[in-house]
């Protein structure tokens, strides 16, 4: 009898220790984006869940010049990844592939003016990406473009090694209708201290109020897509615009799109029909 009293107190007392140790390791976690502030205004924004014409620039941008139209009155427009030509994962052919990239990048000052118009017309902010070219090489980059003619760029920094493209050095975070929103392409999505929310001039406090991806994800990574950008949300704290293409690629490649707007606590607010072209409207 005293041995099990015995054996019971040391149980119970086992417990309490494990529960304090895991108590300190816990509240010892950095909280990222402690301090985050709220943010100062309304924006209404749009996610296009588009059908793209593969490697057809001129029809891509005839396409969304077409729906660009039916979003007046809203202050952000986002297209998915490398919205005027796709992102081609499987190429048998690489001289055609590197032909084809050089043809597209050729369209870079194409693309930016189209955009500049479409915001213009708007009064939206419009962000896209597209391949830009220089000292040979290529760049997958987003182009944030505002209703004035002004516009930031961000170069997609986490490339697949074997993407042909080259990675970028810093990120962006735009200020526009009393949000911070911060800009990434695709793969960033995989890297979470590379979205981490910290400002890095001040310790403690939030870098950005909403993280924007844009992508080409293929519907077979589906289910990482939909997790990652939970998660991505959780872990900082801020709202998450997921911008995704819908359709099939030359190499039949599907894409489920799967746009979605996130609440910083993990909600799904707002999505898009999967396999269907489509958009997600909103207000943060």
């Amino acid at each position: 009898m005293k041995n099990n009293n015995r054996e019971k107190r040391f149980f119970i007392a086992a417990i309490c220790f494990l529960s304090a140790f895991a108590g300190g390791i816990v509240s010892s976690w950095p909280a990222v984006g402690k301090e985050r502030s709220e943010p100062s205004g309304k924006c209404k924004v749009v996610l296009m869940q588009a059908e793209l014409a593969w490697g057809d620039v001129e029809e891509n941008l005839r396409r969304f010049g077409e729906r660009i139209g039916n979003y007046r009155g809203k202050d952000l427009i986002i297209f998915p990844e490398l919205f005027v030509s796709g992102c081609e994962m499987k190429s048998g052919d690489k001289a055609a592939a590197l032909w084809k990239k050089n043809e597209i990048a050729s369209c870079y000052p194409a693309v930016l003016e189209h955009m500049k118009s479409w915001a213009a017309a708007t009064g939206a902010l419009i962000m896209g990406s597209t391949i830009y070219k220089e000292d040979d090489k290529f760049y997958n980059r987003l182009l944030a473009v505002y209703p004035d003619g002004r516009y930031e760029i961000y170069d997609k920094h986490n490339c697949f090694k074997k993407g042909g493209f080259s990675p970028g050095s810093g990120d962006l975070v735009v200020e526009w209708k009393g949000f911070r929103f911060a800009t990434y392409i695709c793969y960033d999505l995989r890297f979470p201290e590379w979205s981490r929310n910290e400002n890095p001039d001040a310790p403690g406090e939030s870098k950005y109020d909403a993280a924007i991806y844009i992508a080409n994800w293929p519907a077979s990574r589906r289910r990482d897509w939909k997790r990652l950008l939970r998660e991505r949300a959780l872990e900082n704290r801020a709202y998450i615009l997921g911008v995704n293409c819908a359709g099939e690629d030359p190499a039949g490649l599907r894409y489920a799109g799967d746009s979605r707007i996130i609440s910083p606590r993990g909600k799904v607010l707002k999505s898009c029909r999967p396999f269907k072209e489509g958009r997600v409207a909103g207000d943060l």
